[in-house]
């Protein structure tokens, strides 16, 4: 199977931690942010391929882990200034996004083509940056998987209330004492930090239909809160590794569009089939 058994619990570990963030990501009609975000890992990756030119091809920068730093490092930039616009509304939230976004994929892009114009090959994580690698998938980054997602489901559990109540109504959680300015800025971390894990895993084009598609079927499936989670979770686990399994059958499957395509059967299947009436999900 693809990745081995790295790869099966680094998948079902962002798997659990992506919907849990995709049930607030759609109460808070939060998609666009993610893409934002996930995009930026493109352009951190640009930015690492950009150093590796100029610092040569053994320098840290062309290994792995350098791409790694340099787009973790550009995730966090940006969902800082994701966080802030979107918090204070200095602009239109859905334009500030935009531009974030076209211009991390634009950097990205540019830094792909000088590299190639330059050394006549493709940059290092190339594909995996891209649509996601679980080939050669160390056991480090599989315990950053299960370490991120603990850490957004114990920060979930904690502070519960405030986080559904800031999600549904964030006047009245600011009127009814919840500290929404620290519910805002965490939820853009742990949003950043599953899309900085998932990026090796899926991609960065394609990690928002994990933090999407999970919550999207839950919530049309049930309304209570505790259900909502706990089918996301396992439409999320399930997505991941039925993925995973589809990409180890057949190889000229990549494991972040077959991931995708099993999410999206699921979402379809409930779309189908829901019993709860949960079609009004977005409120």
């Amino acid at each position: 199977m693809t990745g081995g058994g790295a790869a099966m619990v680094a998948a079902g570990a962002l798997g659990c931690a992506c919907a849990v963030m995709s049930v607030f990501v759609v109460l808070r009609r939060w998609a666009f942010i993610g893409d934002g975000i996930a995009h930026a890992g493109f352009g951190g990756a640009g930015t690492a391929w950009l150093l590796a030119l100029a610092c040569g091809p053994g320098s840290f920068f062309a290994s792995d882990a350098g791409t790694l730093l340099a787009a973790t490092v550009f995730c966090l930039l940006v969902g800082a200034g994701i966080a802030k616009v979107t918090r204070h509304e200095t602009v239109h939230v859905d334009t500030a996004i935009g531009v974030f976004l076209a211009a991390s994929v634009a950097w990205g892009f540019l830094a792909y083509r000088l590299y190639v114009v330059s050394t006549g090959s493709e940059p290092p994580g190339w594909t995996g940056y891209v649509i996601g690698q679980m080939a050669g998938l160390s056991w480090g980054h599989a315990l950053a998987a299960v370490c991120v997602s603990g850490a957004v489901v114990l920060a979930t559990a904690f502070l519960r209330k405030e986080i559904v109540y800031y999600c549904f109504d964030p006047t009245m959680a600011r009127v009814s004492g919840v500290p929404v300015g620290l519910v805002h800025y965490l939820l853009i971390v742990m949003l950043t930090a599953v899309i900085v894990v998932g990026m090796r895993l899926i991609g960065s084009l394609l990690i928002t239909a994990l933090l999407v598609l999970p919550g999207a079927t839950a919530l049309m499936v049930t309304r209570r809160m505790a259900a909502t989670m706990a089918t996301a979770v396992a439409t999320g686990v399930a997505g991941c590794v039925a993925g995973l399994a589809v990409s180890g059958i057949w190889p000229q499957m990549p494991p972040g569009p077959a991931i995708v395509f099993a999410l999206v059967a699921q979402f379809a299947g409930a779309y189908v089939f829901r019993t709860g009436g949960g079609g009004q999900y977005a409120r």
